[in-house]
């Protein structure tokens, strides 16, 4: 079976179609902050657009679709970005998201995420649910960011990483495609998943990505300049990530801390990957430079 939670009219395609208002195309009317009236491991794919923001307890719907989710079940979410400070007010949604939000839908250490998205983290384990909530286990194949017109140009993907996590009105949606996992699975066959299956996705996401971005786009001045975030590496101890197991999240337990752009001496540790994107980045804006000299003089 597939799904489509709170799909209102926007039904979508091969699914069964839910929501708590018996709409004309509605299959299934109930509400989703109650028991889903499902058999347990009878859904194949669960579509969640624009509706779990408003579930009064996130973690009961969740418990609630890992029940009738089957082993290897994708659940793509596409849900409200939290730093928006029109969603920070919206008195409609219960639930926020970001890029920390599937850290409390498993207990799993590891995941196959690119860790510099979590490089400033503070936790060890990837997982941040605590041992005695329920034995839920999503884990992210693709995680996506939606952006405002105004950053669809002039930024890096490594820029756009650290503004939308430091800066409110960057990103205004997120989508996670997760898998269900009910039985013991490699991180090799979780990398061969998101790399060889077809992902779906709602079709208006495809009209809120950026454009290609040109060449004569990179050159035009930002809105935001980033030389106060080059300094920015890892938490101290931060591995790097094993080669044999490409984007893994690997745990902190060294204490050798990581020099920063600014204070690195001959012998030192080399950079990150974050940092050397940052600072990479920087010379191919030649207005920017014509700027700080004027705002310095």
């Amino acid at each position: 079976m597939r799904i489509d939670l709170g799909s209102r009219s926007l039904k979508f395609q091969n699914c069964v179609e839910t929501d708590r208002i018996a709409y004309p195309d509605t299959d299934l009317v109930f509400d989703t902050n109650h028991k889903l009236p499902l058999k347990d491991d009878s859904v194949e794919f669960v579509m969640a657009s624009q509706c779990l923001e408003y579930a009064y307890d996130l973690q009961a719907v969740m418990k609630e679709l890992y029940r009738v989710c089957r082993h290897k079940a994708i659940v793509c979410i596409v849900a409200p970005y939290a730093h928006v400070s029109s969603h920070i007010v919206n008195p409609e949604f219960k639930q926020l998201f970001n890029e920390h939000s599937p850290r409390y839908w498993t207990h799993s250490p590891d995941t196959i995420v690119d860790q510099d998205e979590f490089s400033l983290s503070r936790h060890d384990s990837w997982s941040l649910l605590d041992e005695g909530h329920a034995p839920i286990d999503f884990r992210v194949l693709r995680m996506e960011f939606f952006y405002f017109p105004p950053f669809h140009t002039g930024y890096d993907s490594v820029e756009l990483s650290l503004l939308r996590k430091s800066q409110l009105n960057v990103a205004h949606q997120i989508m996670f495609h997760l898998l269900v996992v009910k039985k013991p699975i490699t991180t090799e066959e979780m990398l061969l998943i998101r790399n060889t299956e077809f992902l779906e996705e709602p079709d208006f996401v495809k009209e809120l990505r950026a454009p290609q971005e040109s060449e004569q786009d990179m050159d035009v001045d930002p809105l935001f300049f980033m030389d106060h975030m080059s300094s920015i590496t890892p938490k101290n101890g931060m591995n790097q990530p094993d080669k044999n197991v490409p984007n893994t999240y690997v745990n902190r337990t060294s204490s050798t801390p990581v020099k920063s752009p600014t204070t690195k001496k001959s012998g030192a540790k080399s950079q990150s990957p974050l940092a050397k994107a940052v600072t990479k980045s920087r010379p191919k804006r030649k207005k920017r430079k014509t700027m700080k000299k004027k705002l310095h003089s």
